[in-house]
């Protein structure tokens, strides 16, 4: 299956993504590094015995992704991306509504 994850490089996305390399999926990583690092990459790839994709991109960009979903045939996605901190939640709280007004099509 071919599993497009979205923040796969932040803690929880890259052990899902060992998890599922290890299990013979093939797996795009769509992260665009806000909250984690470039450097996960390779470790992923030991730990799951097979090379991830990776795409830095923010899941906001809607030609991306549907650049992503038609170019790879993603099977299914599974999503991680977001900010993980409470107190960029208080500090930015427009910034913050308006990314998951985004994420599901809702107007600003």
């Amino acid at each position: 299956m071919r599993v497009l994850v979205t923040g796969g490089s932040g803690y929880i996305g890259s052990h899902t993504c060992v998890q599922l390399l290890q299990n013979g999926h093939d797996v795009i990583i769509l992260d665009n590094l806000c909250n984690s690092k470039r450097s996960v990459l390779p470790v992923i790839e030991r730990l799951g015995g097979k090379h991830p994709t990776f795409v830095e991109g923010d899941i906001r960009n809607e030609a991306l992704m549907t650049e992503i979903l038609h170019d790879h045939a993603i099977d299914t996605v599974i999503h991680f991306a977001g900010l993980k901190a409470v107190g960029e939640s208080v500090q930015k709280p427009l910034g913050i509504l308006r990314q998951q007004c985004q994420r599901h099509s809702a107007p600003d």
